[in-house]
């Protein structure tokens, strides 16, 4: 009611200079006692009524401002609940990204850019057009199913929220993006600045730092100072080969040669998850001839993936990314999970195991 007041007056002044006008003139129309009295009594009370309306106005319009600004809050808050948990992805040039309804994708590095639907920028407030390009470290809003982006090239991205990828080009045929998004989650695979290369097989020297890391004794092969007798190992690899040599995990394919840059071997890296789990080849758990079906036998894949992988005839980082994924739920010997065994060794903690679970993969 403050401002009522303040207009009543203001129109009263007017009022009143405009009656003293009218009966300064010397030849007036009106008396001035029509003026003092009837005149200016109904224009006070019609001023009143309209001042009043106009103030019931103001308040029904600051009523909606609060419930507006109410029902905001609320949406951002259950916006961020939904998009509380966040994956950092690499993304291959080329690609594209399909995101639901509700999203949320800021672009780390790279350059990426809008192919379809509706996005939102909610850093700037504003909606972004097909053909117009992501800024770095400013958040996006996918506002509908049909919502995609295009990675012009190898970009990162964190991404909040349910989404596809695939690719323009027919070589690509990655399958489990998604396992390898949960596998970098949790500190377990990386990429590199071409992403995670998931169409190009995997080496030797990969498939040995995820037995390592699966056995969640990464940090101590980082510390490790040891050295070993190969000629052909990369510089960032020499930690990890020379700890994997003298625990005895790997022997190179001669005295002077580990192999680093030949492809891992399908049996190979399933002798390497069954051993993580536990269980020997040397001890009689089963033959190196067999992994494929031993891994099978103990939940690392399934039948028709094995044959899958097998037609193929190339063992892909994509299918690195996959068993890896399996095997962490996979039981050990002693009937363990392997996740569990690696939350205890602090490779991750209980709750990036969780937001990985609740993935559904």
């Amino acid at each position: 009611m403050r401002k009522q007041p303040i207009a009543w007056i203001a129109l009263l002044l007017f009022l009143g200079g405009t009656a003293a006008g009218a009966l300064s003139t010397g030849d007036s129309l009106v008396s001035r006692s029509y003026v003092t009295g009837t005149y200016l009594k109904t224009v006070s009370q019609k001023a009143k009524a309209a001042v009043g309306e106009l103030h019931d106005v103001r308040e029904k319009i600051d009523g909606l401002e609060t419930q507006l600004d109410t029902v905001q809050t609320r949406m951002e808050t259950q916006v961020a609940a939904v998009l509380g948990r966040s994956v950092e992805s690499r993304l291959q040039g080329g690609s594209t990204l399909t995101a639901s309804e509700g999203t949320e994708v800021i672009l780390t590095r790279g350059k990426a850019m809008v192919r379809k639907g509706i996005w939102l920028n909610l850093s700037t407030g504003k909606s972004v057009e097909a053909q117009q390009p992501l800024v770095e470290n400013q958040r996006y809003l996918a506002g509908d199913a049909a919502a995609e982006l295009t990675i012009a090239e190898d970009s990162m991205l964190k991404i909040s929220g349910s989404y596809q990828t695939g690719s323009s080009t027919v070589e690509t045929g990655a399958q489990y993006t998604a396992y390898a998004d949960a596998l970098h989650t949790l500190g377990l695979f990386q990429g590199s600045l071409k992403g995670y290369e998931l169409t190009r097989p995997a080496t030797r020297a990969e498939g040995l730092v995820m037995l390592i890391r699966l056995l969640g004794e990464e940090s101590k092969a980082k510390a490790f100072r040891g050295t070993h007798p190969f000629t052909d190992v990369p510089a960032w690899a020499n930690a990890y080969v020379a700890y994997a040599y003298e625990k005895g995990y790997t022997s190179g394919i001669s005295k002077t040669q580990f192999g680093s840059t030949m492809q891992l071997r399908y049996l190979d890296y399933m002798t390497f998850l069954l051993r993580a789990l536990g269980y020997s080849d040397r001890g009689g758990d089963f033959a190196w001839d067999r992994a494929d079906q031993a891994a099978v036998d103990h939940g690392i894949q399934t039948a028709a993936e094995r044959e899958q992988i097998k037609k193929q005839g190339r063992f892909l980082r994509d299918h690195v990314a996959y068993t890896s994924y399996r095997a962490l739920f996979a039981k050990d010997k002693e009937g363990r999970r392997l996740c569990d065994m690696l939350v205890q060794r602090g490779v991750f903690t209980a709750k990036q195991l969780e937001s990985a679970e609740q993935k559904g993969l």
